[in-house]
């Protein structure tokens, strides 16, 4: 993997308190999150998430700067959601392809979960500024190299006969059909569950790897 470091994007305030900082972040970010995916990012206005928020413009840009730090909030938050889903599978003493199998059915159960929030997260990622939507490519780097140790470890291991020079571009596929269910969702669902599409997508990648 690339050893470049990309700097976190801060999100300016003028309030000192970080507890209320926080508290009314998640407030702007619980109503963004509504009016963009309604809406769309370009068609909403930064008053009226202010007025779904219950605060006045004023009071809601001691918090955040512009439109596009509420969309990156938001990007972040959806984000944080998908991380967390990954990061909390239990892999102790578990099988390579049992590890990778449990990490995919998180990742895309939770894709499926927040399926329109998904689709607006990657559909608006261009719309932030330089500096914030590299922070934020960072995070989707965090969940490949995730996703990439896992599958070298098998290689560690002796289970998957893989070439290691593969293994960037297989994190980066399980991430774009994670993708795919969110945004061909409407085509997906005619022809499969979600359990049968992860089912599937595991008995192709159990083939791929071994």
């Amino acid at each position: 993997m690339s050893g470049t470091h990309t700097e976190e994007y801060v999100v300016e305030t003028s309030v000192k308190d970080p507890d209320l900082v926080e508290k009314r972040r998640a407030e702007i970010i619980d109503v963004a999150v509504t009016v963009f995916t309604q809406k769309g990012y370009h068609a909403a206005t930064t008053k009226e998430i202010a007025d779904l928020a219950g605060m006045n413009a004023g009071t809601m840009f001691q918090y955040v700067k512009n439109k596009q730090d509420i969309l990156y909030l938001v990007c972040c938050h959806i984000h944080s959601r998908i991380e967390e889903a990954l990061y909390a599978v239990a892999v102790e003493d578990l099988d390579p392809m049992e590890v990778i199998a449990k990490s995919v059915t998180a990742l895309y159960r939770i894709v499926d979960q927040l399926s329109d929030y998904v689709v607006l997260m990657y559909q608006e990622t261009a719309s932030l500024e330089k500096a914030a939507r590299s922070s934020f490519l960072s995070r989707e780097q965090r969940l490949c190299s995730h996703l990439e140790n896992h599958i070298r470890l098998g290689i560690e291991r002796g289970v998957f006969s893989i070439d290691p020079r593969s293994v960037p571009l297989i994190a980066e596929d399980i991430l774009v059909q994670a993708q795919m269910w969110a945004f061909r969702r409407w085509s997906l669902s005619k022809k499969f569950t979600l359990e049968r599409y992860i089912a599937t997508r595991l008995e192709l990648l159990q083939a791929l790897l071994q």
